[in-house]
């Protein structure tokens, strides 16, 4: 009886500790660690801009009309910090694990560094306090993970900022389509389930004469894969003869320097003999000098004949091996040829990402998360800062033949400000200021000024081969970026331009090892897809390196 009036004081005491367990949830926060998040409009669109304010601590995410969703963020903790910088989306990944840390679940993960810095579903404590990424509430990473593709700019701020409408002349244009028009078909989200979304490729429904024209040139460039496919298999081919000659060829050469060793020894021989004799001061002395003399010159003649035979046997081998090569080096020529008017043919295809940096004085370009070019610019008045803009293009306007233009442009953050942000992480979960954050409507930032970002314009004189490259075609996602600040060690293999700030913690990155894309992450361009599996991990291969 008393056990049983015992067991039953214990269920009660225990009932609320339940109740709070489950409300809690699974392998995520309390409640008091959670923030909410509001309700957030759709887009009109898929995202084509992301903007992470550190010390708002909030991103806003903007489609091609301007429309935005906003949500509460934690980024990284003193130590830790989030890098100020200007990224890409590298890779996606809905049920992503760290490598890191214990295999700890980073739910809807999208990549912005190889170094580990990325958007995830996360706790939000109302301070900064993770490790370096970007945590986002659950139910906001979840509808933006199939708003994103592979390729969308990511943009983390110290200051929140709004991208404003920006036109100008040196900003680019499409050439006319050349297709009639037909029906535009409305926006909806991708029923495909693959991660990556389409990377690097524009939504063109609204604009069916640039869908036809992107058609066409992928049409192009698809025509232009089995002929390279087709050179690098001859090369293999070739490189299969010329390894077979270059064995065959190996054994006659091997003959041949020992006919040439044995010639040069009996040389050797005679010149010794002829000496002994030079030098003989008795006839016995001179008679064994002579025969030896006799035998060198008789050694001599065979080593002769010995290597007379060892070139004739040499000279057909070689003569196979020298064809082989220039076969292969001619194979490699053509195929190069061909792989490189694939490349071009399937970049005209792809948003252009260009960047100007003061600090190199340099002028960058890459499409597909490779480098295309790298050139010297001319900035006027390279002794004074000129900032750093991002500038993309985010839609066609008119009837397709102009571009429209935004750009965000990041603002040195007060010293203050600076300092606020490096304050223990106690102290500032603790301040005053994060109720009132949490509180606080999720209202639009400021506009960025369009006074320094068209002065910055101004100053650069693009050369004529970046004006013919990137005019050509002006897809949406296109983006210019200009800073004084030179490309981070950052923009690797399979990453766009990543441009840090100086003079903003960067503890995020510098904690963390530089790395190469890991070897089960890979891009495969024929089928336009990323490719991840925990299990199977195939190696790494660049955007345009499939021949």
């Amino acid at each position: 009886m008393a056990l049983r009036r015992l067991a039953k004081v214990a269920s009660f005491a225990l009932a609320p500790l339940l109740l709070l367990f489950t409300a809690a949830g699974p392998g995520w926060s309390t409640p008091k660690d959670t923030e909410p998040s509001p309700a957030e409009p759709a887009l009109a669109g898929p995202a084509v801009l992301a903007v992470v304010s550190i010390y708002d601590q909030r991103i806003s995410v903007y489609d091609a009309e301007g429309r935005a969703m906003r949500a509460r963020v934690s980024s990284g903790q003193t130590d830790y910090e989030t890098p100020v910088g200007i990224y890409s989306i590298l890779q996606k990944n809905r049920d992503h694990y760290s490598n890191l840390y214990d295999d700890a679940e980073m739910p809807f993960m999208q990549r912005l560094t190889w170094s580990g810095i990325a958007l995830h579903a996360g706790a939000l404590p109302g301070y900064p306090a993770s490790h370096g990424c970007v945590r986002l509430p659950r139910s906001f990473a979840d509808g933006l993970f199939g708003l994103t593709s592979v390729g969308m700019r990511v943009i983390v701020a110290g200051e929140d900022v709004a991208p404003s409408p920006i036109t100008h002349a040196k900003l680019w244009k499409p050439a006319a389509s050349g297709f009639s028009a037909t029906t535009p078909i409305a926006y909806e989200p991708d029923e495909d389930t693959s991660d990556s979304g389409k990377p690097f490729q524009p939504d063109l429904r609204k604009w069916p004469e640039r869908q036809a024209l992107l058609d066409s040139l992928k049409e192009e460039a698809a025509a232009k894969v089995p002929a390279a496919e087709a050179a690098a298999k001859r090369v293999d081919e070739l490189k299969k003869v010329e390894k077979a000659k270059t064995a065959a060829r190996a054994k006659t050469a091997k003959a041949l320097k020992r006919a040439e060793r044995n010639l040069k020894s009996a040389d050797d021989w005679v010149k010794t003999a002829a000496r002994k004799i030079a030098e003989a001061r008795t006839a016995k002395r001179r008679t064994a000098a002579e025969k030896d003399a006799a035998k060198a010159a008789e050694n001599k003649v065979k080593a002769e004949k010995q290597l007379a035979d060892a070139q004739v046997q040499d000279q057909a081998p070689a003569a196979d091996l020298a064809r082989a090569t220039q076969d292969r080096k001619a194979a490699d020529a053509a195929k190069t040829a061909a792989v490189t008017e694939a490349q071009e043919a399937k970049r005209k295809t792809l948003p252009v990402s260009v960047f100007v940096s003061l600090k190199t004085q340099r002028l960058y370009i890459r499409q597909g998360h490779e480098p295309v070019l790298d050139v010297p610019v001319t900035i006027a008045a390279p002794e004074k800062e000129i900032g750093t803009h991002i500038f993309t293009a985010m839609d066609y306007a008119g009837n397709g033949g102009d571009v429209k233009w935004n750009v965000v442009s990041l603002r040195p953050r007060p010293m203050a400000r600076v300092a606020s942000a490096d304050v223990g992480d106690e102290d500032y979960a603790s301040s005053r200021k994060k109720k009132r954050r949490q509180s606080e409507p999720l209202l639009a930032p400021p506009a960025t000024d369009l006074g320094p970002a068209t002065a910055a314009l101004d100053r650069v004189t693009f050369p004529p081969e970046v004006l013919s490259r990137v005019s050509a075609y002006v897809w949406p996602g296109t983006s210019l970026i200009i800073s004084d600040e030179p490309i981070s060690k950052e923009t690797n293999k399979a990453t766009d331009f990543v441009v840090l700030i100086s003079g903003e913690p960067q503890g995020g990155i510098k904690s963390r090892p530089r790395q190469p894309p890991p070897d089960y992450y890979r891009y495969d361009p024929y089928y336009d897809d990323y490719y991840y599996d925990r299990r199977r991990r195939p190696r790494y291969t660049p955007y345009f390196s499939f021949w």
